[in-house]
């Protein structure tokens, strides 16, 4: 299963954030169980059996030097690389997990895409992922998560022999794609992650 998020991660890796004049970029903070996220205006708190990656953990998983994700370096850190996470929440019991991060539109398509060609663009990306098969939906819808409309595309994905759920949150942001990706495994549905978030 650890192979299954992993690869899933490496796929939305494709799609980055970087340096842009008009959006100030900055790192989410922590106070216990919620991360606050400023730049997209949304607290997430997370239930007692999940737990939030570490910065040496997340710099791992990215293969990147754990200087990348200092408060001070995030804004250079997005300059320089194609995407960035910010956060990282795991259920340790059912494997559903949540990652919040940047891409660069400039560095990996375009900064005037809309967020429906980096849909679309995502889906050719993914197509051509041979371990998996991702099946996205005919329509797509928005939701409010905070105080932040996101587009959200919610797929299913078949990957070894296992099933789940993948959800997209994109929300853009002058040259820059914010997005939420949740992968729910087991026990969890759409719904009950949404309400995480305030």
């Amino acid at each position: 299963m650890k192979k299954i998020v992993l690869l899933l991660l490496a796929v939305t890796m494709v799609f980055a954030f970087a340096g842009c004049q008009k959006t100030e970029l900055t790192r989410g903070t922590f106070d216990g169980s919620i991360y606050k996220n400023d730049l997209m205006h949304f607290e997430f708190e997370k239930p007692e059996s999940w737990v939030y990656s570490t910065d040496e953990e997340i710099a791992a998983t990215l293969n990147v030097g754990v200087e990348y994700l200092g408060k001070d370096s995030f804004k250079n850190a997005l300059k320089n690389n194609p995407s960035v996470y910010d956060m990282m929440v795991v259920d340790t019991i059912t494997r559903t997990n949540i990652n919040v991060g940047y891409e660069n539109l400039a560095k990996t398509l375009s900064s005037n895409i809309t967020v429906e060609q980096y849909i679309e663009a995502l889906k050719q990306q993914l197509a051509d992922v041979s371990a998996m098969k991702v099946t996205f939906p005919d329509k797509y819808d928005t939701v409010t998560l905070g105080k932040t409309e996101f587009t959200r595309v919610v797929c299913d994905v078949t990957a070894s022999g296992a099933s789940m759920t993948q959800v997209y949150y994109l929300h853009k942001m002058d040259g820059y794609m914010g997005f939420i990706i949740v992968t729910l495994v087991s026990g969890y549905t759409v719904a009950d992650v949404e309400a995480m978030f305030k």
